[in-house]
């Protein structure tokens, strides 16, 4: 063999071996590049946060990658790819960095603060994106040197033997030519061709391979063309994957710190941006106002409307409440129906009293929606930093407790926190304890007041009302716990306990030869659900009493909330006989007018009026109105609360024939009014 034979077969050895670590490099890189996307893959849905097999397999997977990088620059280093080299070098350099944020964000989380963690992890996003996209990319360009090379390998075997039978026949200059021929003609087109490669490899997708050579090399660089615009439409494909990613990562960040169902932000942002505000009020020497505001009587809407109907309401309060804050401040929902305010850079507290009392008047006017006319009102909670905590958790939970204290002193009004509220939210939460056991212990009774005709001077009828015998607290009166059973949804079993009982003692009463007197109920807001109708159904099929002997009352406030809803309820229970009557009329937000439009038997004059009504012309002149009118249109009239012979004299003037009140008899518990029937229904007024 010829030194020339050898130099070409020893060129040819080391090019196969070079060809063999270029695809050993190629496929480590692709293995890096898929071990890289498992691990951010777990990292974006950030249950590897939650879960601490999830964790560990984020790091065996980032380890794996970040291994199979460094294994890559050796080979490339050996190859004397040095350009490679760097590249690499510096790719790993910035995984160690991205890792390293990762550890932070794990920390983070193990601290318990979620919400930093996911907001560093977000932070991540498009570092791993362009770390991943760059493996992707160096691994297809690796394939396609080798590719390259291998066709290169098999183009120089078969030029070798060309050469070697050319240099057994001919003379060293003819072997000399040939070589230059293929040096021009083969090496240099591939030399360029593994340029454009390496180029590519590097980031640059614009690197095209010449067209040039003899036909094979010519098909070799426009296959090698062809496959660098697939991978620039593979790039496109790429690009937007990581744009839908990047979509759902924004769309995870606002379900976490927006409230979906309003658009406002939620308690988790508003305590970020509360923390951030105290930071400052510190520096400036200033404070922070936070108003927590609960709708009153909401639970009455999703029950009478549905859920979807509240729903929009919320929408509509939100809108307005937004519309009544400045700029600067923040408002919030932070669940159900309640919201939160933050006032930011307070240098009086009567600014954020100001505040209050300006988002209490804008919920002053109605809410129109689907047809309806809703009356919607709040109570508001006031707290100050630091003056009332100083801590954001602290100064939410005080502003809770301030709110239910405005609601205790009649809603529709707000409340400054002082520690004195404290000790009242523990006898609350007692409170309501209590009043379950209650009902199980048997601890709730009934009293009776009679209501009168005064031109028979003859029982017609009592009114139930229930007391708690409380086995500490002695005899509690409605007013001392029905408020904490409405609020804690107690309302609904103790209203049908009290319906039931009355309903069974009013028989008891016709089987002792009382006579058919009626028996009258209170219903509460939250009573007025669907189901009421089938509930008072059911009581008369199990007691016996007759629907005409039964009456139940409910308060013009409650009719006026929700009218289509209280008038459909009416309709039921008068079409099974059933008297309704109208409570407290002349105190809500319904004229005369509305009168007509109720299906009722009865109307109660409020007790306010009547007791005024002798010394104050306007008082006597709305009683003598309800009187008049309720005439014209058929109904029946009774004053409650009549405590003199002056108002029983007035009422009878005007026409009213029932009156009720402690002129004729205080509420009496039912072995008393047994013993009061049975001397018979006649009833003298008592002494004033």
């Amino acid at each position: 063999m010829t030194v020339s034979s050898v130099y070409y077969s020893n060129e040819h050895r080391r090019h196969l071996h070079d060809i063999e670590k270029l695809s050993q490099a190629s496929a480590v890189l692709a293995q890096s590049h898929s071990h890289f996307l498992q691990a951010t893959t777990a990292m974006a849905s950030m249950t590897f946060l939650r879960d601490e097999s999830y964790f560990q397999q984020f790091q065996r997977e980032f380890t794996a990658s970040r291994n199979a990088v460094e294994a890559a620059r050796g080979i490339a280093a050996s190859l004397g790819l040095w350009g490679d080299v760097a590249f690499l070098q510096q790719l790993g350099a910035r995984m160690d960095v991205f890792h390293d944020g990762v550890e932070r964000a794990s920390t983070e989380f193990l601290r318990g603060d979620l919400f930093r963690a996911i907001e560093m992890g977000r932070q991540l996003t498009p570092e791993s994106d362009a770390i991943a996209a760059e493996l992707g990319a160096a691994s297809d360009a690796w394939l396609a040197m080798v590719a390259l090379e291998r066709q290169s390998a098999e183009r120089a075997t078969w030029t070798a033997l060309l050469i070697q039978a050319a240099l057994g026949g001919f003379s060293l200059l003819v072997a000399a030519i040939t070589a230059s021929v293929f040096q021009k003609s083969i090496l240099e087109p591939l030399a360029a061709l593994r340029r454009a490669a390496r180029a590519i490899a590097g980031g640059n997708l614009s690197v095209r391979a010449p067209v040039r050579g003899p036909e094979e090399m010519v098909s070799l660089a426009e296959a090698f063309n062809s496959m660098t615009e697939a991978l620039i439409d593979r790039n496109r494909e790429l690009e937007r994957h990581i744009a839908d990613l990047q979509q759902a990562r924004d769309t995870i960040w606002r379900m976490a710190y927006y409230d979906p169902l309003t658009g406002l932000p939620n308690r988790h942002l508003f305590e970020d941006r509360l923390q951030m505000a105290m930071a400052q009020a510190r520096r400036r020497g200033l404070q922070v106002g936070v108003l927590f505001l609960d709708l009153d009587r909401f639970k009455l809407v999703n029950d009478s409307f549905g859920h979807a109907f509240g729903d929009k309401l919320l929408r509509l309060v939100a809108r307005r409440l937004g519309q009544a804050i400045d700029t600067g401040q923040t408002l919030a929902r932070t669940g159900g129906d309640e919201f939160i305010v933050l006032l930011p850079d307070v240098e009086r507290e009567s600014e954020v009293e100001e505040a209050a009392r300006r988002l209490l008047h804008v919920m002053q006017m109605p809410f129109e929606l689907e047809g309806r006319e809703l009356y919607v009102t709040a109570s508001i909670g006031v707290v100050l930093f630091p003056l009332h905590g100083e801590d954001p958790q602290t100064l939410v939970r005080n502003a809770d407790i301030a709110m239910y204290r405005a609601k205790e002193s009649g809603r529709n009004t707000y409340e400054v926190y002082s520690a004195l509220l404290d000790l009242g939210m523990v006898q609350r939460l007692s409170m309501e304890s209590d009043l379950h056991r209650a009902l199980q212990r048997e601890e709730l009774v009934l009293h009776y007041q009679p209501i009168v005709n005064v031109e028979t001077g003859e029982i017609v009828g009592v009114e139930a009302l229930v007391r708690w015998l409380h086995p500490e607290r002695g005899v509690l009166y409605p007013d001392a716990f029905i408020p904490l059973a409405e609020d804690s949804g107690l309302i609904v079993p103790l209203g049908e306990w009290v319906l039931r009982a009355a309903c069974r003692q009013a028989i008891a009463w016709q089987e002792a030869g009382a006579g058919p007197l009626f028996i009258s109920v209170n219903l509460s807001p939250r009573q007025m659900r669907q189901e009421l109708a089938s509930v008072v159904a059911q009581v008369l099929r199990e007691t016996g009493l007759s629907p005409s002997h039964l009456m139940l009352e409910v308060t013009e406030g409650a009719i006026m909330v929700e009218m289509e809803r209280a008038i459909s309820l009416l309709l039921s229970v008068r079409g099974m006989g059933v008297q309704a009557c109208v409570d407290d009329f002349g105190t809500g937000h319904s004229s005369l007018s509305h009168l007509k439009m109720l299906p009722v038997d009865v109307i109660k004059v409020d007790r306010s009026f009547v007791w005024d009504m002798v010394g104050n012309r306007a008082d006597a002149a709305i009683v003598a109105s309800v009187v008049t009118l309720a005439q014209a249109l058929g109904l029946r009239v009774i004053a409650e609360g009549v405590e003199t012979e002056e108002q029983a004299a007035l009422l009878r003037r005007m026409g009213c024939r029932e009156m009720q009140g402690f002129l004729f008899s205080r509420p009496l518990p039912e072995a008393e009014m047994t013993e009061l029937l049975a001397r018979g229904r006649g009833l003298v007024p008592r002494a004033s």
